[in-house]
């Protein structure tokens, strides 16, 4: 191997890696372990060792916009929104953010990707009587909480549910991966610092990919 392995591609066997390298296949064991416990590797079970995808860890001990942590970490990140769309509110989404059901949402699609790999599928609902002029801004690569200080709302606080999910054949399409494959899905309430719900979101995030950090004290 010569620095030329993608995430995600299979490596040679340990046999065909001792041949081509003339070592035992002791040696070339112990270096493939040390390189799944570095997280550069990650095997699947009858399967075979594949070169593991750049991890995005979001540290939920202060609540930070996907774009920042990327910088935090050194990391490409982008975002291209692939849909909105005006709607009437579902009772579950009215009653996070404080409207009547059937009251008009706006919808708004974003698919995120970290080092040009997808990573994110990202659905906000945003109240259209707060924010009915943010459907003309330009949102590709520009996080919605930057936006929402245009029109006067500085977010301050977030309430958010996670939980894992197998991907639906849909969401798996857009984030590259299989039908089924393990998700982390999260639901969250913004909210602005008067308190002012602004935005619920559902978020679909890979589960090979995309990790979470919380401070937990007793």
């Amino acid at each position: 191997m010569q620095g030329n392995l993608h995430p995600g591609q299979k490596i040679p066997s340990e046999d065909e890696l001792a041949d081509r390298y003339r070592v035992s296949r002791m040696t070339v064991r112990q270096g493939v372990l040390d390189l799944i416990k570095e997280g550069l590797l990650h095997r699947k079970h009858g399967v075979g060792t594949f070169v593991s995808y750049p991890h995005f860890d979001r540290d939920h001990t202060r609540l930070t916009n996907f774009f920042e942590s990327a910088r935090e970490q050194g990391i490409e990140a982008t975002s291209k929104v692939l849909k909105i769309e005006i709607l009437p509110a579902p009772e579950k989404i009215a009653k996070q953010l404080l409207r009547q059901t059937g009251d008009s949402l706006i919808c708004i699609r974003t698919l995120r990707f970290v080092n040009q790999t997808p990573v994110t599928v990202h659905d906000s609902y945003l109240p259209r009587d707060l924010f009915a002029e943010i459907i003309n801004e330009e949102l590709d690569n520009v996080h919605l909480w930057d936006v929402m200080e245009k029109y006067g709302f500085r977010v301050k606080r977030a309430i958010q549910k996670l939980e894992a999910v197998p991907a639906s054949p849909e969401i798996a399409k857009l984030l590259d991966i299989k039908p089924g494959a393990p998700i982390l899905y999260k639901e969250r309430k913004i909210l602005a610092t008067d308190g002012t719900p602004v935005e619920f979101t559902y978020c679909y995030n890979r589960g090979d990919m995309y990790s979470l950090t919380v401070a937990m004290e007793r």
